[in-house]
C-alpha cells in the first residue's frame, strides 16, 4: 500500500494552514511597486551602468517574488484540497464500516444500532 500503511492528518490544521498561505499571498510586498528611476545626476560616469544594474536586479527580484507567491498559493490550494479529501474519505470509510456491520448483523439477535444509547453517569 505504498510507502506507509496509514495516514494521520489533522484536517483542521491542514485547512487553517491553507488559509494562512492564502493570506500571505494576498499581501503584496512593497517591492512589487518599486520603479527604478532612470535619471542620472551629474558627475557620475558610472550612473547609467548603476541604473541598468538596479533595474535588472529589481526585475529579477520581482520575478522571483512572484514565482514564490505562486508556489505558496499552489501549496495552499493543495493543502486545502488534501485536507478536505482526507476528511471526506475518513467520513466515508467510517460510514462504510457501520453500514457493513449493520448489513452483516441483521437478524442475528443484536439490537438495532440506532436504538443503542450510552449508559447515563450516576449523579
Amino acid at each position: 500500500m505504498g510507502s506507509g500503511e496509514d495516514v494521520d492528518g489533522d484536517v483542521p490544521v491542514m485547512i487553517q494552514a491553507a488559509q494562512s498561505f492564502n493570506n500571505i499571498v494576498q499581501e503584496v510586498p512593497k517591492l512589487m511597486a518599486r520603479q527604478v528611476d532612470g535619471a542620472c545626476g551629474g558627475g557620475l560616469d558610472e550612473c547609467a551602468a548603476l541604473v541598468q544594474a538596479d533595474a535588472a536586479a529589481t526585475r529579477a527580484l520581482q520575478t522571483f517574488v512572484m514565482r514564490v507567491r505562486y508556489g505558496i498559493a499552489a501549496y495552499g490550494k493543495f493543502a486545502k484540497t488534501s485536507g478536505i479529501a482526507y476528511r471526506d474519505a475518513d467520513a466515508a470509510a467510517a460510514a462504510g464500516l457501520v453500514l457493513g456491520w449493520k448489513l452483516q448483523n441483521v437478524g442475528i439477535g443484536l439490537p438495532a444500532l440506532d436504538s443503542y444509547q450510552q449508559p447515563q453517569a450516576k449523579k
